[in-house]
Protein backbone atom coordinates (compact mmCIF):
# COMPACT_ATOMS: atom_id res chain seq x y z
CA UNK A 1 0.00 0.00 0.00
CA UNK A 2 1.19 3.12 -0.96
CA UNK A 3 1.74 6.19 2.13
CA UNK A 4 -0.27 8.50 -0.57
CA UNK A 5 -3.27 6.20 0.86
CA UNK A 6 -2.46 5.68 4.24
CA UNK A 7 -1.85 9.01 6.15
CA UNK A 8 -1.21 7.55 9.31
CA UNK A 9 1.74 6.15 7.59
CA UNK A 10 2.46 9.49 5.60
CA UNK A 11 2.25 11.46 9.17
CA UNK A 12 5.58 8.35 10.00
CA UNK A 13 7.15 9.40 6.73
CA UNK A 14 6.94 12.69 7.58
CA UNK A 15 9.08 12.40 11.02
CA UNK A 16 11.90 9.89 10.59
CA UNK A 17 14.29 9.44 7.65
CA UNK A 18 13.56 5.05 7.97
CA UNK A 19 10.05 5.93 7.05
CA UNK A 20 10.57 8.25 4.47
CA UNK A 21 12.27 5.72 2.17
CA UNK A 22 10.26 2.76 2.99
CA UNK A 23 7.30 5.33 1.66
CA UNK A 24 9.48 6.43 -1.24
CA UNK A 25 9.36 3.06 -2.03
CA UNK A 26 6.18 1.78 -1.47
CA UNK A 27 5.23 5.15 -3.43
CA UNK A 28 7.58 4.26 -6.92
CA UNK A 29 6.58 0.96 -6.50
CA UNK A 30 2.86 0.19 -5.95
CA UNK A 31 4.40 -2.16 -3.31
CA UNK A 32 6.33 -4.34 -5.77
CA UNK A 33 9.87 -4.11 -4.10
CA UNK A 34 11.12 -7.14 -5.68
CA UNK A 35 11.56 -5.50 -9.33
CA UNK A 36 13.90 -2.42 -7.28
CA UNK A 37 15.93 -4.23 -4.64
CA UNK A 38 18.89 -4.06 -5.24
CA UNK A 39 19.02 -0.19 -6.21
CA UNK A 40 17.02 0.47 -2.93
CA UNK A 41 19.31 -0.85 -0.92
CA UNK A 42 21.89 1.85 -0.94
CA UNK A 43 18.86 3.76 -0.05
CA UNK A 44 17.78 1.56 2.66
CA UNK A 45 21.01 1.36 4.50
CA UNK A 46 21.42 5.48 5.06
CA UNK A 47 18.37 5.84 6.09
CA UNK A 48 19.01 3.10 8.98
CA UNK A 49 22.48 5.01 9.34
CA UNK A 50 20.65 8.33 9.75
CA UNK A 51 17.99 6.73 12.16
CA UNK A 52 20.30 5.10 14.17
CA UNK A 53 22.70 8.35 14.18
CA UNK A 54 23.10 8.56 17.78
CA UNK A 55 24.65 5.04 17.99
CA UNK A 56 27.41 5.11 15.30
CA UNK A 57 29.93 5.28 17.68
CA UNK A 58 28.63 1.69 18.89
CA UNK A 59 27.58 0.34 15.54
CA UNK A 60 28.74 -1.06 12.51
CA UNK A 61 26.62 -1.22 9.58
CA UNK A 62 28.03 -3.90 6.83
CA UNK A 63 25.82 -3.24 3.38
CA UNK A 64 24.81 -6.02 1.61
CA UNK A 65 27.06 -8.01 3.32
CA UNK A 66 28.07 -11.88 2.42
CA UNK A 67 27.47 -14.41 4.69
CA UNK A 68 30.03 -17.15 2.75
CA UNK A 69 32.92 -17.26 0.72
CA UNK A 70 32.68 -20.45 0.29
CA UNK A 71 29.22 -22.13 -1.57
CA UNK A 72 27.08 -23.60 1.09
CA UNK A 73 26.76 -27.54 0.97
CA UNK A 74 25.76 -29.81 3.18
CA UNK A 75 27.35 -33.41 2.81
CA UNK A 76 24.70 -35.18 1.62
CA UNK A 77 20.41 -34.85 0.95
CA UNK A 78 18.62 -38.04 1.46
CA UNK A 79 14.77 -37.31 -0.07
CA UNK A 80 12.37 -40.53 -0.24
CA UNK A 81 11.22 -40.99 -3.56
CA UNK A 82 7.98 -41.92 -1.85
CA UNK A 83 5.78 -40.33 0.53
CA UNK A 84 5.20 -42.74 3.74
CA UNK A 85 7.85 -45.49 3.19
CA UNK A 86 9.55 -46.22 6.72
CA UNK A 87 12.85 -47.05 7.10
CA UNK A 88 13.40 -49.48 9.54
CA UNK A 89 17.44 -48.68 10.27
CA UNK A 90 18.16 -47.00 13.33
CA UNK A 91 19.73 -44.43 11.75
CA UNK A 92 17.17 -43.35 9.54
CA UNK A 93 14.73 -43.37 12.63
CA UNK A 94 13.47 -39.70 12.63
CA UNK A 95 13.68 -39.61 8.52
CA UNK A 96 11.25 -37.50 6.51
CA UNK A 97 10.81 -36.80 2.75
CA UNK A 98 14.08 -34.62 3.07
CA UNK A 99 16.82 -35.64 5.25
CA UNK A 100 20.53 -33.58 5.64
CA UNK A 101 23.02 -35.10 6.43
CA UNK A 102 26.38 -33.48 7.65
CA UNK A 103 29.62 -35.88 8.29
CA UNK A 104 32.50 -35.68 9.92
CA UNK A 105 35.60 -37.36 10.08
CA UNK A 106 36.85 -39.63 13.03
CA UNK A 107 38.90 -36.61 13.92
CA UNK A 108 36.85 -33.92 13.47
CA UNK A 109 33.55 -33.51 15.46
CA UNK A 110 29.81 -31.42 15.68
CA UNK A 111 30.64 -28.31 17.49
CA UNK A 112 28.35 -25.80 18.50
CA UNK A 113 29.21 -24.00 15.12
CA UNK A 114 28.48 -26.47 12.79
CA UNK A 115 25.36 -26.97 14.52
CA UNK A 116 24.09 -23.87 13.80
CA UNK A 117 25.55 -23.77 10.34
CA UNK A 118 23.63 -27.27 9.57
CA UNK A 119 20.67 -26.01 11.20
CA UNK A 120 20.26 -22.83 8.96
CA UNK A 121 21.22 -24.80 5.61
CA UNK A 122 17.68 -26.96 6.81
CA UNK A 123 16.07 -23.50 6.80
CA UNK A 124 17.73 -22.50 3.65
CA UNK A 125 16.92 -25.54 2.25
CA UNK A 126 12.94 -25.45 2.89
CA UNK A 127 12.88 -21.62 1.48
CA UNK A 128 15.28 -22.18 -1.62
CA UNK A 129 13.50 -25.63 -2.58
CA UNK A 130 10.13 -24.99 -1.28
CA UNK A 131 10.08 -27.59 1.57
CA UNK A 132 8.02 -27.64 4.15
CA UNK A 133 10.07 -27.15 7.51
CA UNK A 134 7.63 -29.85 8.59
CA UNK A 135 9.24 -32.61 5.68
CA UNK A 136 12.77 -31.79 6.81
CA UNK A 137 15.03 -33.56 9.30
CA UNK A 138 19.07 -32.85 10.45
CA UNK A 139 21.33 -35.54 11.13
CA UNK A 140 25.19 -35.45 12.21
CA UNK A 141 27.31 -38.35 12.02
CA UNK A 142 30.78 -38.42 13.84
CA UNK A 143 33.23 -40.40 15.60
CA UNK A 144 32.42 -38.92 19.42
CA UNK A 145 30.16 -38.54 21.96
CA UNK A 146 28.98 -35.26 21.40
CA UNK A 147 29.24 -33.64 24.75
CA UNK A 148 29.30 -30.04 24.59
CA UNK A 149 26.77 -29.81 21.86
CA UNK A 150 24.66 -31.71 23.94
CA UNK A 151 25.06 -29.49 27.23
CA UNK A 152 24.42 -26.61 24.52
CA UNK A 153 21.31 -27.99 23.32
CA UNK A 154 20.08 -28.92 26.84
CA UNK A 155 21.36 -25.52 28.57
CA UNK A 156 21.15 -22.66 26.31
CA UNK A 157 18.67 -24.07 23.30
CA UNK A 158 16.10 -25.55 26.22
CA UNK A 159 16.16 -29.01 24.58
CA UNK A 160 15.88 -32.20 26.12
CA UNK A 161 18.43 -35.14 24.27
CA UNK A 162 17.50 -38.80 24.71
CA UNK A 163 19.86 -41.53 23.82
CA UNK A 164 17.27 -43.62 21.36
CA UNK A 165 19.61 -46.43 20.93
CA UNK A 166 23.82 -47.43 20.79
CA UNK A 167 25.30 -43.76 19.78
CA UNK A 168 21.82 -42.38 18.46
CA UNK A 169 21.15 -39.10 20.50
CA UNK A 170 17.63 -37.35 19.73
CA UNK A 171 17.26 -33.85 20.25
CA UNK A 172 13.53 -32.83 21.64
CA UNK A 173 11.78 -29.51 21.12
CA UNK A 174 12.79 -28.05 17.59
CA UNK A 175 10.70 -27.92 15.00
CA UNK A 176 13.06 -30.72 12.51
CA UNK A 177 13.69 -33.96 14.01
CA UNK A 178 17.25 -34.07 14.85
CA UNK A 179 19.85 -36.50 15.63
CA UNK A 180 23.53 -36.32 16.30
CA UNK A 181 24.76 -40.39 15.58
CA UNK A 182 28.19 -41.44 17.19
CA UNK A 183 28.78 -44.10 14.39
CA UNK A 184 31.35 -45.73 17.24
CA UNK A 185 28.90 -47.07 18.93
CA UNK A 186 26.24 -48.14 16.06
CA UNK A 187 25.16 -51.80 15.88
Amino acid sequence: MSCDGNPQMRSHCRQTPFFAVWCLVQDNTNGDTTTSRTTWHPAFVEALTMELQAYLDVLEFHPEYSLTSEPLRIDCVVIKKAKGVVIEKNIAAIFRDVNLVEYKSPTDYVSINDFYKVYAYACLYASFNGVPVTDLTISFVESHRPDRLIEHLEKVRGYTVEESGHGIYNVIGDIFPIQVIDSRHLL
